[in-house]
């Protein structure tokens, strides 16, 4: 059974926003986990079964991971074994187990996992370790004004967006028009931005005149940044009032809640 959480509207990589894998096979658990760190800012994923969060974890980019031990299929220690000796990035990995003898503790630290939490585990404690271990591992996350939003990382400062995916990080260097949308789009992910308001932030004025000029730079940064649904995040068109950034996340029906503003239909293109 495969599950994606919805994220949090985009914040500042200041607020330290990552993306979180959870291997947890109570449904109920995991959702709740999920809840918790969405409500601090996080995009989580999760998984019930150690071998679809094997196969997540060979096709997607994440930032730490939070491991069940006694889960269908490979177990939480056999993934933590795993993701040491197949994964060349020192992701930070979570043990969260009913298990809670000395000898389970120092099998599931030997195994790989860099911290050990004994179940039941409340909301305040779990974002707290979170929290440490993304502020030990990614001590460069606060800086620049970067924002996240899914697999893409806006850097005002180099004007790039980083676009993660399974063969790798891919940079895409944006024109300082360019990049000055897509900054409105990442920071206000899920909002619809009036062409008004958007030739107002780009060119300190508002005429009909620049229409065509914006339509022109959105339909760039959808093709420079390749925004398509089968990558998770798309500018939308919304008819004779502006664009909406939306994250699409494969199964969920975020989208197909958000097709219309009021009475007014929604496009994907144009």
């Amino acid at each position: 059974m495969e599950t994606d959480i919805a994220p949090s509207p985009a914040k500042p990589l200041g607020t330290i926003p990552m993306r979180i894998a959870i291997l947890e096979d109570t449904v109920k658990q995991a959702h709740a986990m999920a809840r918790w760190l969405g409500h601090a800012g996080h995009e989580c994923i999760v998984r019930h079964d150690g071998t679809g969060f094997i196969r997540l974890l060979e096709t997607q980019s994440v930032d730490l991971l939070l491991l069940d031990w006694d889960v269908p299929g490979h177990s939480g220690l056999e993934v933590a074994r795993w993701v040491r000796a197949h994964c060349s990035r020192n992701i930070p990995m979570v043990l969260v187990t009913q298990h809670d003898d000395d000898r389970s503790i120092v099998e599931g630290l030997e195994s790989g996992a860099d911290d050990y939490v004994v179940k039941p585990i409340g909301e305040a404690a779990l974002v707290a370790r979170v929290k440490a271990h993304l502020r030990r591992c990614y001590p460069g996350c606060d800086a620049g004004g970067r924002t996240r939003v899914g697999r893409y990382i806006h850097d005002p400062a180099s004007r790039t967006v980083t676009i993660e995916g399974p063969a790798g990080c891919q940079s895409v260097s944006l024109s300082a028009r360019e990049s000055e949308l897509a900054g409105l789009f990442f920071s206000q992910v899920g909002k619809v931005l009036s062409k008004d308001s958007l030739i107002q932030k780009i060119w300190s004025c508002v005429d009909r005149k620049h229409d065509a000029a914006l339509a022109t730079y959105v339909s760039k940064l959808r093709n420079l940044l390749q925004l398509r649904s089968k990558n998770g995040l798309l500018i939308s068109t919304v008819y004779n009032h502006g664009y909406r950034m939306e994250l699409v996340l494969a199964g969920s029906p975020v989208v197909a809640q958000q097709r219309w503003l009021g009475n007014v239909p929604v496009l994907a293109g144009g």
